[in-house]
């Protein structure tokens, strides 16, 4: 089984279409370039799917990085030591 930042991962990978050299756990809205409107909602559907959880409006706006999604998951009692 997938460790919660492997699954997080992994939806940022699908989502954005990240290359495998990309160091995903440091990436932002600014640094990718292919972060646009549309693999913005893909990877709100990714993380939605891959965690079983419902982002409000307001996370979508707020998901601007890596760690805003970790910071999301754990509001949301998604990811583990909270």
């Amino acid at each position: 089984m997938a460790t919660p930042a492997e699954k997080l991962e992994s939806a940022f990978r699908s989502g954005l279409a990240l290359p495998l050299k990309c160091d995903v756990p440091t990436i932002t809205a600014e640094t990718a370039k292919q972060w646009d409107s549309v693999a913005h909602l893909q990877l709100v559907g990714a993380i939605e799917k891959d965690f079983g959880v419902e982002l409000s409006p307001g996370d979508v706006m707020d998901l601007d990085s890596y760690a805003a999604a970790v910071g999301i998951l754990q509001r949301l009692n998604a990811w583990p030591g909270v």
